[in-house]
C-alpha cells in the first residue's frame, strides 16, 4: 500500500479550493489584460508607445474633462507609423510571451493545488510544476524586457529619433524581485524532489515490511 497520497485536512482542502478559484479568475484577468494591451498598442495610425521626454510643465484634464490639473510630464504616449517589421514582431512576441508565461504559471499553480486537494503532496508532478513556475519567472521577464527594447527602438526610429539604445542595466534591476522569486521557487522544487525521494523510500520500506508480515 502506497502512502504517497494522504487525506488533506479541512483547512488544507479549503486552501487548495481557494487557490484553484483564484487561479481561474487570474486566467480570465490575464486574457482581458492581453486583449487590452493589444488594443492599446496597435492603433489605427500605428504603434502606440510611451517614450521619455524632456521634463516640462503641462496642463491637462481628467474624468473626461471635468477636472483640470497642472503637472510635470516626463513621458508621452506617441503613435508611430511605418515601424520596421522586426520591431513589430518583437512587440507581438513580448505580448504573446507575457500571456504564455502567465498561463504557464497559473496552470502550474492550479496543478499543485489540485494535487494538494487529492492529498498528493510530495509527488513528481508538484516538483515539475514548481520548476515551470521558477524557470518562467526567471527567463520570461528578461526576454520580455529585451523584446520590448527592440520594439521601443523601432518606434523611436520611425519617429526619427535615431536607432535607439540597447537594454539598460536599470531595466533588468526593475525585474530583480521577480527573478529572485523565480530562484526561490526553484529552491522549493529542489526541496520537493528531496521529499519525493524520501516518500518513495518510505513506500518501499513499507512494502518490504508488509511482505514480511
Amino acid at each position: 500500500m502506497s502512502t504517497t497520497a494522504t487525506a488533506p485536512t479541512r483547512s488544507e482542502r479549503a486552501d487548495a479550493i481557494t487557490v484553484i478559484l483564484y487561479a481561474a479568475a487570474a486566467l480570465v484577468i490575464a486574457g482581458v489584460a492581453t486583449a487590452l494591451r493589444v488594443l492599446d498598442t496597435f492603433r489605427e495610425g500605428g504603434i502606440a508607445w510611451s517614450i521619455p521626454i524632456d521634463e516640462q510643465p503641462i496642463s491637462a484634464t481628467t474624468d473626461s474633462g471635468e477636472i483640470a490639473v497642472d503637472g510635470i510630464a516626463q513621458t508621452a504616449m506617441v503613435v508611430a507609423a511605418d515601424v520596421n517589421a522586426v520591431s513589430v514582431a518583437a512587440i507581438v512576441a513580448a505580448i504573446a510571451l507575457w500571456t504564455v508565461a502567465a498561463a504557464a504559471i497559473i496552470g502550474a499553480v492550479t496543478l499543485v493545488a489540485w494535487n494538494f486537494l487529492r492529498g498528493r503532496f510530495f509527488v513528481r508532478g508538484n516538483a515539475r510544476a514548481f520548476d515551470v513556475i521558477g524557470w518562467t519567472l526567471v527567463l520570461a521577464p528578461v526576454t520580455i524586457v529585451m523584446l520590448e527594447t527592440m520594439g521601443r527602438n523601432g518606434v523611436t526610429a520611425a519617429l526619427g529619433m535615431g536607432a535607439g539604445e540597447p537594454v539598460h542595466p536599470i531595466e533588468f534591476w526593475s525585474i530583480a524581485p521577480i527573478f529572485a522569486t523565480g530562484v526561490t521557487v526553484g529552491l522549493i522544487a529542489v526541496a520537493f524532489r528531496r521529499g519525493v525521494r524520501v516518500q518513495q523510500e518510505r513506500d518501499a520500506l513499507q512494502r518490504e515490511t508488509e511482505g514480511l508480515v
